[in-house]
């Protein structure tokens, strides 16, 4: 009998994520994101955690502009990541990113700003 109250408590668990969440990853916005992974401002003070190809280690998660506070600068999670499946499997741990839309402003694949060599 408990398995069987654990079996139904799972389940509906299950249910109430996927009806709370998008109906699929192409659906995900911010907000989604940042129900378990925010908020913003915990992801702009992690400590640098992706290698560029240049070698140098940042974190990539910022307002555009830099200076910016306000929660619309901040680029949709989609931009960089892929969606994980809701929920996500047990251990899963994604470590891809892309970080492209960075490089409109930072120069040739290093993070510096183009006007650290063109004045």
């Amino acid at each position: 009998m408990k398995t069987i109250k654990m079996l139904i408590s799972a389940a509906v668990a299950a249910a109430v994520i996927a009806a709370a969440g998008p109906a699929s990853a192409a659906d995900m916005k911010k907000a989604d994101c940042l129900q378990c992974h925010g908020p913003l401002e915990k992801l702009t003070q992690l400590a640098p955690m992706y290698q560029t190809e240049s070698g140098k280690v940042i974190n990539p998660h910022k307002f555009i502009p830099h200076d910016s506070k306000d929660p619309a600068k901040f680029p949709e999670c989609t931009t960089c990541h892929t969606p994980h499946p809701m929920p996500p499997p047990k251990g899963f741990k994604d470590k891809s990113a892309n970080v492209e839309m960075c490089y409109s402003c930072h120069h040739n694949y290093t993070f510096q700003k183009c006007s650290a060599c063109h004045k």
